[in-house]
């Protein structure tokens, strides 16, 4: 408790002091300072995640993470190479002192939702956290799980996705059609976007065949059914498009599943990883992004201003570039006194996602990521209706203002206060599937919009929950046979 008193006194102090620079003395907080403040804030909630546990992915790792690339290293990008763009190459603008100013502004309201982030999730965790190890041995049983009714699962699961990947590449054209568009997904697989997430199934009955099998003593990967999953969400992952869906959808759930098991791995183990899809990440944007959009200016570059160009490869991609986004909307709060917050209409269109287009012809093209392209972007969203990414924090700043924005956060740590290792043992099967796929989208729900996020993320619930009642029953704990002669307890008698 006393590291959380700390903490929080700490992340006070550090917003006051921001918010009365910009507010009530109408003057900033250097950009560079503002970056420092809140690295200091990540890096010390990252550093208590590996005290503690060994291991910087949990939740709260996770998302201490995603602020260092998101909102760290992506400003550290824009400064170092004086350029920002919300959208494509041709969206970039000089950064100039006026978006200097926004940015800083930007910062503080990434600083106010990573310590209301920090102050609810440590205050709901502190009691949990002394009984953080998972144990297989004792989980608590609720329901009973069919092993084979789960293997079927993971079959069928990996037959549709690939079958509708299957259909995809052949619709587009070949393998070199589809690859080659997907670097404009939002208008190449116009109408049929939806069957790239087919490896979300996919992800959600491999992770609870694994954990279920841990759980019941059986071999995890001397099983074909697995290795046929994982080779599927392999394939799958890679071909929908992104660096996103590889590493939140595959790659993230898979370490998890090893975290948790009784061999987890060691920080340096983890520290290659992480070294190894930096190295991935920046191959993909050369090969991909760089030959639609630059021509290999950045190749060229790279001799002359390494550091500047190895930044913009880490950080330039859609995945990394929210931040962007953040800058030009408090550009436009800014200079526009008739800017009107949208209180709370991006929030209220998620509940469109669920629904087919065919079915309901008007429904909302999208939420936050769809209102700020549209209106700050247009260039961008074009025709095509492409969407750049506002994140949690600029949605709900769009919304509701600053405090809007630490709501957000306190919101945010309500979700991965429940995704923590602290109870897995008390969680079966069905609650430590959740807790491993949704830990990887807590990237996803800061980086994008509710209406993205938000919506996948109870997607992979409802999905989890269905299939894991699918394949259960009720729970009755055998009783051993009476001796000859003697009679029930009272209590069962009846």
């Amino acid at each position: 408790m006393k590291s959380v008193i700390i903490f929080a006194a700490g992340a006070v102090v550090a917003i006051l002091a921001s918010l009365a620079a910009v507010s009530l003395l109408d003057q900033a907080v250097s950009y560079p300072t503002m970056i420092a403040i809140l690295a200091v804030v990540l890096l010390a909630a990252l550093t208590r995640e590996l005290v503690v546990f060994r291991d910087p992915l949990t939740p709260a790792g996770v998302v201490a993470i995603t602020g260092l690339l998101l909102f760290v290293l992506r400003p550290l990008t824009i400064m170092w190479n004086r350029v920002t763009s919300p959208g494509a190459i041709a969206d970039s603008r000089d950064f100039t002192p006026t978006l200097i100013l926004a940015g800083s502004a930007a910062l503080v309201e990434c600083l106010i939702f990573f310590c209301a982030f920090f102050l609810v999730y440590y205050f709901i965790t502190v009691n949990r956290e002394r009984n953080a190890l998972a144990d297989f041995g004792m989980p608590r049983r609720r329901r009973s799980v069919d092993s084979n009714a789960l293997q079927a699962v993971v079959i069928i699961a990996s037959a549709v996705a690939v079958g509708a990947l299957g259909y995809l590449v052949l619709s587009s054209g070949g393998p070199g059609a589809y690859f080659a568009g997907l670097a404009n997904r939002s208008d190449f697989l116009s109408g049929k976007s939806f069957l790239v997430l087919g490896y979300v199934p996919v992800q959600i009955a491999l992770v609870a065949n694994v954990v279920h099998r841990r759980q019941a003593g059986l071999p995890v990967w001397h099983n074909w059914v697995n290795l046929v999953g994982l080779i599927s969400l392999a394939i799958c992952g890679v071909a929908a498009g992104g660096r996103g869906p590889l590493v939140v959808g595959v790659v993230l759930p898979l370490v998890l599943l090893k975290q948790i098991g009784p061999k987890p791995f060691k920080l340096r183990t983890i520290a290659t990883l992480g070294l190894a899809l930096v190295i991935i990440a920046i191959s993909y944007s050369i090969v991909v992004r760089n030959a639609n959009f630059d021509q290999g200016r950045s190749l060229n570059q790279l001799a002359s201003d390494p550091v500047g160009v190895l930044l913009d490869q880490v950080t330039s991609g859609a995945e990394t570039r929210p931040f962007d986004s953040l800058i030009r909307l408090n550009e436009v709060v800014a200079q526009d006194p008739d800017f009107e917050f949208q209180r709370g209409a991006t929030y209220a269109a998620v509940p469109a996602w669920f629904v087919p287009r065919a079915v309901w012809a008007n429904k909302p093209s999208g939420g936050g990521n769809t209102w700020f392209t549209s209106t700050y972007v247009p260039r961008f969203y074009g025709t095509t209706k492409v969407e750049t990414s506002l994140s949690a924090v600029g949605e709900a700043y769009g919304n509701f203002g600053h405090g809007g924005v630490a709501v957000a956060g306190a919101l945010m740590a309500l979700l991965a206060s429940t995704l923590t290792r602290s109870r897995l043992r008390e969680r079966g099967v069905l609650g430590l599937t959740i807790s491993v796929s949704l830990t990887p989208i807590l990237f996803s729900l800061i980086r994008g919009d509710a209406y993205q996020g938000g919506s996948l993320t109870i997607a992979t619930v409802l999905l989890a929950t269905v299939m894991y009642l699918v394949v259960s029953r009720p729970y009755t704990p055998e009783r051993a046979p009476l001796a000859p002669g003697k009679k029930p307890p009272a209590l069962i008698r009846a």
